[in-house]
């Protein structure tokens, strides 16, 4: 149980709060994200350069002020979070924070989420150490000691791909996937070689050691109140910022690692990040419901942009048990959704915005 959580009528329910990156995904789609998270807040960092008619109407949503410019592969995404989790701290009274994108949606209801995190786990994430493990190493070793677009990094990147050769295996895991296996040879030897090498400081020039050890994970972290602000003091360490800035996909390096200095007790990841294609986690359609039925996690991504198709009427209807939010993408030959509406927002010091563009810009 949390501090202060005794009400008049007994134990409250853990204050979430939902913090959202948006950019190009439709408003609708968040607005039905935000429904489904109701009664909590959810805050949504949203990148007006990217789409700048954006309105939300749910009222639990508030926006982060001043966003910052993001993208796919840039360190502005990376900004963007900290800039949010700044916010959250500042003007959100919380005890649990939980970072989403846009195809996320939930998939199992609200309220069972609120019983896990008063759970003993201090942070809910997963993630891969690549010094300790020789897959990590040699599948994303070359951007985390190497500086993107340098020599260095496309001769590195090359080995890599040397020593695993056109045919390998691979392993999902951690929210993430990695290559394994590995050819015998003198090249790939020389690629392993090098990439220890790398792994050295003094040699690689980055800040990785012993004591601020190298890990890989996905982003989408869920932690409590006093692990977002040791997150937030970590990155603001002299030379944090510099180091990962310069990595590809830097998100996947920065958010595991410091949540592993944050320290606490470490619960499993809330999410089931769908089988990557590459780069990108593969999108969910309604054949995978009854495999997130029986899923653990308590979030599910990629899900089709798209509120009206069947996967996501599904999953919000029978999975997460929302009508609300349901309603929204119902088709044409759902049944009319049944239950009792959302609750409204949980108190805060935040004003709700029932209707939101971007902030400081007048009303069209």
């Amino acid at each position: 149980m949390y501090r202060d959580d005794m009400t008049p009528h007994g134990p409250r329910p853990p204050r979430i709060l939902f913090v959202v990156m948006s950019a190009v995904a439709p408003a609708a789609t968040v607005d039905q994200l935000a429904r489904a998270l109701a009664p909590h807040r959810v805050l949504v960092h949203h990148d007006f350069s990217q789409q700048p008619s954006f309105r939300l109407a749910s009222p639990n949503v508030s926006f982060v002020t001043d966003p910052k410019r993001t993208g796919w592969g840039v360190f502005g995404f990376v900004d963007g979070i900290f800039h949010s989790l700044r916010q959250a701290l500042a003007e959100h009274d919380f005890d649990y924070l939980q970072l989403l994108s846009p195809s996320c949606l939930p998939i199992k209801p609200v309220s069972e989420f609120e019983a896990y995190v008063q759970g003993a786990a201090d942070a809910h994430f997963d993630c891969i150490d690549i010094l300790e493990d020789r897959d990590a190493l040699m599948s994303v070793g070359y951007r985390a000691f190497t500086a993107e677009g340098s020599f260095l990094h496309r001769l590195t990147r090359r080995l890599a791909n040397e020593f695993f050769g056109q045919e390998y295996g691979r392993r999902d895991e951690a929210g993430i996937w990695l290559r394994t296996g590995g050819r015998r040879g003198v090249v790939p030897w020389m690629a392993l070689r090098l990439m220890r090498v790398l792994s050295v400081p003094t040699v690689g020039r980055h800040l990785f050691n012993d004591s601020f050890r190298p890990y890989y994970g996905s982003t989408w972290f869920g932690a409590r109140r006093h692990v977002v602000r040791r997150m937030i003091e970590g990155f603001d360490v002299p030379g944090v910022r510099e180091q990962f800035s310069r990595m590809r996909i830097a998100e996947e390096f920065l958010v595991p690692t410091l949540l592993m200095q944050a320290g606490g007790v470490k619960g499993p990841i809330n999410h089931y990040v769908h089988v990557f294609d590459e780069a990108h986690p593969g999108q969910l359609v309604e054949e995978h419901v009854e495999m997130l039925r029986a899923s653990p996690a308590y979030f599910a991504r990629k899900f089709p942009a798209e509120v009206g198709t069947r996967v996501r009427w599904r999953v919000l209807s029978e999975l997460c048990r929302c009508p609300m939010a349901a309603a929204v993408s119902a088709p044409e030959s759902a049944p009319a959704p049944r239950g009792e509406a959302a609750a409204p927002a949980q108190p805060d010091e935040s004003p709700a915005h029932p209707v939101m563009q971007r902030p400081g810009s007048a009303a069209a």
